[in-house]
């Protein structure tokens, strides 16, 4: 599961195909590969 790159939350929304929205800050990813990064560093992947 993605993360939140603020605040590590799970709890994101996809808004359409490359916007996602995190329901704990609020913050606005505009670019999946962010989310994919922050998997990279916790060792998701």
């Amino acid at each position: 599961m993605a993360r939140c790159p603020i605040c590590g939350s799970e709890a994101l929304e996809e808004i359409n195909p490359n916007n996602y929205k995190c329901h704990e800050c609020g913050y606005t990813i505009r670019n999946p590969d962010d989310l994919e990064l922050v998997e990279i560093e916790n060792g998701e992947l």
